[in-house]
């Protein structure tokens, strides 16, 4: 065999793992669960919270809980050289999964004590603002938090990546950042013509 073949191998075998980790079946549901779901619900829930120093270290620890969990360490340190890797293909893939069913869920989208829908454009609204002015800032902010960085930009890229003609308004929304440094982090706004 030669090393090309023992290298797609390894990644195969380590992405399966993931993918059986990941996913779970729900019962009497015919889809499947998706444990890295879960990050970014605490970060919505702790992000729309009081932002205080006592919510970001709940937040902190919800997700440090998550990410310390003993199956997916194994997974991840048997994946030897492919651990940030997969740990990144999984973040991203969540952080769209996740932000499409923000979009596709009614219940999301609802306002006056969810009596009210949303239209399509104030929904739009309310996702980018709470990926630009809540969810990022509260990432940034958990310094403990490894995976922070990777969140933020799948986040990021994932509003983009959904809603393509919002550049612009996501663009603003991260000058106005208080913290400067988070722009950092994040990839230039291409200029569309």
């Amino acid at each position: 065999m030669d090393d090309q073949q023992t290298i797609n191998n390894e990644w195969h075998e380590a992405e399966e793992r993931m993918r059986t980790f990941r996913f779970f079946a729900i019962d009497g549901k015919r889809q499947q669960g998706d444990r890295f779901l879960q990050p970014w619900l605490f970060g919505h829930v702790y992000a729309s919270g009081s932002r205080s120093r006592g919510e970001k270290r709940r937040a902190s620890k919800e997700l440090k809980r998550f990410f310390d969990q003993k199956e997916l360490l194994k997974i991840l340190d048997d994946a030897g050289e492919y651990r940030d890797q997969l740990m990144e293909a999984q973040l991203y893939d969540s952080a769209d999964k996740y932000l499409e069913i923000c979009r596709d869920d009614d219940g999301f989208g609802r306002k006056m004590f969810g009596l009210m829908r949303m239209k399509a454009d104030e929904k739009e609204d309310k996702i980018i603002r709470d990926v630009y002015v809540s969810m990022i800032p509260l990432l940034f902010s958990l310094e403990n938090l490894e995976e922070r960085f990777t969140m933020i930009r799948a986040l990021d890229q994932a509003c983009r990546t959904l809603y393509p003609q919002r550049l612009e308004d996501m663009k603003i929304l991260v000058e106005k950042m208080p913290d400067e440094s988070i722009r950092s982090v994040l990839p230039e706004f291409e200029e569309r013509d």
